[in-house]
């Protein structure tokens, strides 16, 4: 009984066991708690059963199959239309690209059929598109229909000549006009009024010196030997300034004839070989004149070997005789030199001349006379492409269409191997079997930086492999930097045909647009393939091709700012209310970022003897009023649209003001270029102050009237950093801060900023 109780109702003092608490079990549906599978494998989906989805899937595993996943209908569908797209826009391109070199039937086919299935533009782009009623000053300004003057009429329009679109000479014409209407007064005689007649402008604005006579001394012995030490020093400086970017006669070769010429005092060369003789002396004196040497005063003048060249060179049938090599090179030289003396109109048509004698004689195509040896061919490509390159600098500096449309050449590219590589066993082989070589070339373009090494022939024939796969290492030299730079060459050659024709500123500008942009596309991709050794965005202290590298920096930006040049003039670039087409906006950008990139290369303070020992000296001018002109139209586009950020440009001007103005000290071509842009600035500037003014808020500040010299006499040079990292005011503070001159007055009526050197300046523009 006691037991019974005690079983049933045990006594609080003895602590009952303890209790471990069981969870439930939980019933747990793996499959369920994992999310369903997106795509089943091709087993599982063949058979109908579940697949988990892994990779392998359990089934797949159990069976010991293969297990596969392949896309579903829908991802299929997906995936082919994003393929059809990308091979839509390529064709496109393609079209684009071979629209401009098709016949005229082909190329109106081919622009209505993009025109009919091309994609809808951008909502703020459909109002840039083209519009027949739009003022053709405005619209087509970069592809001209017609001439205004008359250059049979006007004498003083002959030496300069027609220019056209590419021209920064007629960039500025243009926006001397511009400006002239808003500055201009209805009294004809206040000196701010720009001038109505188009063959004034034209006069005023260029800084040519064509009108300057090229006298030849009747008197002077052509004859005459120079001392064979100034011969050989002028010699080297033409080879390593003016050889690597215009290759118009073989080193090697004319060496070892000059060491002849003066080892034999009874050699009598010809006329024509003399007349090369001179005129590379007469480019080589005048680089010894802008970077002096302690022996340049033992030697004559530029123009007394210019003159001597053309006396020997010049016969009463001069424009009958057939052509030779020779004469074609004694053309190609003068040309390069009256673009060095500034004679812009006289180089362009000296080398027309020459491409047309180089045609006569089949440079322009590629050779395969026996009679030739292969040496000799490849010095004839050389002569051409350095001709090519020529034409081109002068046709965007004149704005004139080049002689030869590139379809009509056949011409390979130099080889990039110097000269006293040509007896090698490998480069030998590259100048005798045509097709190897342009299998090489194919795989060099390609490759770009590391091309194999190729092995010996005998192993190559034993392979039976390809000859592209045996490349050369190529070590950097001046004539692998002129390979680039006639590539280069050939986008800017595209720009022209193609931008700049009258019948292609007709069409819509979204074609227009697309063209800029594919040429924008090349010039990235040619920058993208380019050695290191030549890389102008990277620092390089190595002063070794230093030379070359900003050879293809000023070819670059100068390329980009002709391609972009034309979304500049747009009038419909920003419509009020509404914002720039991205497309529209994204060119322009990078044509006033390309100025700017030719100004930031320069150091803050100018020195003329270090640019000249650097940069394409003969051009240099050039491209620093390419820059400067495209920053004044921006500067006018700004002062319209009541713009900000204009402290950076303002900046950039005055630095190229500078460099002008030093490069003027020796250039009468950079004098007039310097009184043209300072024109234009001042008046620039005053409208700008004058609009800016306006506004009710405007605080004026009265300074004493001491000196009266502009910043730009009296330049205020800032650390190079700092021009970059200017923070962008608005409106009147941005002028005030980075463009007033410190010795400003304000006009006792009109309370507006007022130089009272301005006035007597404004016919200059």
């Amino acid at each position: 009984m006691a037991s019974n109780m005690s079983l049933q109702s045990p006594s609080p003092c003895v602590l009952p066991p303890s209790k471990v608490a069981i969870p439930r079990l939980p019933i747990h549906n793996e499959a369920a708690a994992r999310p369903r599978a997106k795509k089943a494998c091709k087993e599982c989906r063949d058979q109908k059963t579940k697949c988990d989805g892994y990779q392998p899937c359990c089934r797949c595993v159990g069976l010991g199959i293969d297990c596969v996943y392949v896309d579903g209908k829908k991802d299929t569908q997906e995936r082919r239309l994003q393929d059809l797209e990308s091979q839509v826009q390529a064709y496109e391109k393609l079209l684009r690209r071979l629209q401009f070199r098709a016949a005229p039937e082909d190329e109106e086919l081919i622009a209505r059929t993009l025109a009919q299935y091309r994609l809808l533009p951008e909502p703020n782009e459909a109002a840039t598109d083209y519009d027949p009623s739009q003022s053709a000053t405005e619209d087509s300004c970069f592809g001209i229909e017609c001439v205004q003057e008359d250059f049979h009429g006007n004498k003083g329009l002959q030496p300069i000549g027609f220019i056209g679109g590419p021209s920064e000479v007629s960039w500025v014409r243009d926006l001397n006009r511009a400006v002239g209407k808003d500055t201009a007064t209805p009294d004809a005689n206040t000196p701010n009024q720009a001038p109505n007649d188009d063959s004034q402008v034209l006069s005023k604005v260029s800084y040519f010196l064509d009108d300057q006579e090229l006298t030849i001394d009747g008197n002077i012995d052509p004859h005459i030997r120079p001392p064979p030490d100034i011969a050989e020093r002028l010699l080297h400086l033409y080879f390593h300034t003016v050889h690597p970017s215009f290759p118009i006669v073989s080193r090697i070769s004319f060496t070892q004839q000059l060491e002849s010429y003066y080892a034999n005092p009874n050699l009598r060369p010809t006329k024509r070989w003399l007349a090369i003789l001179n005129l590379v002396l007469a480019a080589a004196a005048k680089f010894a004149h802008l970077v002096p040497q302690p022996w340049v005063q033992s030697m004559d003048s530029p123009m007394v070997y210019f003159a001597r060249a053309q006396r020997l060179s010049i016969t009463g049938s001069r424009l009958t005789d057939h052509p030779n090599l020779q004469q074609v090179q004694i053309e190609g030289l003068t040309a390069f030199l009256c673009m060095a003396f500034g004679h812009i109109n006289r180089s362009w048509r000296a080398c027309g001349i020459a491409i047309r004698s180089s045609i006569a004689m089949g440079i322009n195509l590629r050779s395969e006379s026996k009679d030739t040896s292969n040496i000799s061919k490849e010095i004839r490509y050389r002569v051409w492409w350095s001709l090519y390159t020529l034409e081109n600098t002068l046709s965007i500096m004149t704005g004139r269409p080049t002689g030869t449309a590139d379809r009509f050449c056949t011409t390979p590219l130099p080889i990039p191997f110097e000269e006293e590589q040509f007896y090698v066993q490998f480069v030998t082989r590259l100048l005798a079997d045509f097709n190897f070589r342009a299998e090489y070339m194919r795989a060099f373009t390609a490759t770009r930086h590391t091309p194999p090494s190729p092995p010996d022939s005998a192993a190559e024939k034993a392979s039976g492999q390809s000859s592209a796969s045996y490349l050369a290492d190529i070590a950097p030299s001046t004539s692998l930097y002129f390979v680039y730079f006639v590539e280069l060459t050939a986008i800017m050659r595209r720009a022209i045909d193609s931008l700049y024709s009258p019948g292609f500123a007709r069409r819509p500008w979204l074609t227009v647009n697309a063209a800029m942009l594919d040429l924008v596309d090349d010039t990235d991709k040619w920058l993208s393939g380019l050695p290191e050794v030549f890389h102008f965005m990277h620092h390089q202290d190595a002063h070794q091709f230093e030379r070359q590298r900003w050879s293809l920096a000023f070819r670059f930006y100068s390329v980009r700012i002709t391609i972009c040049r034309p979304s500049l003039c747009r009038s419909g670039r920003q419509e009020r209310g509404s914002e720039p087409s991205t497309k529209l906006r994204k060119t322009a950008e990078l044509c006033i970022d390309s100025a700017c990139q030719i100004l930031d290369l320069l150091p803050d303070e100018p020195d003329i003897i270090w640019l000249n020992q650097v940069s394409p000296w003969w051009c240099v001018l050039h491209y620093l009023m390419q820059s400067v002109t495209v920053l004044l139209i921006e500067l006018e586009y700004r002062g319209r649209a009541s713009a900000d950020n204009t402290v950076k440009i303002n900046s950039l001007i005055e630095k190229a003001l500078d460099w002008i103005s030093a490069l003027a000290t020796d250039s009468v071509a950079a004098q007039r270029a310097l009184k043209v842009c300072k024109g234009l600035y001042r008046r620039l500037f005053l409208r700008s102050t004058v609009e800016q003014n306006r506004q009710p808020d405007l605080t004026t500040a009265v300074t004493p009237a001491g000196g009266l010299e502009s910043s730009y006499f009296q330049p205020k040079h800032r650390p190079h950093s700092q021009v970059s990292s200017v923070t962008h005011s608005t409106g009147m503070s941005a002028f005030m801060d980075s463009a007033l001159p410190h010795n400003t007055i304000f006009h006792p009526t009109l309370q507006t900023a007022y130089d009272e050197f301005m006035p007597c300046n404004f016919d200059s523009a």
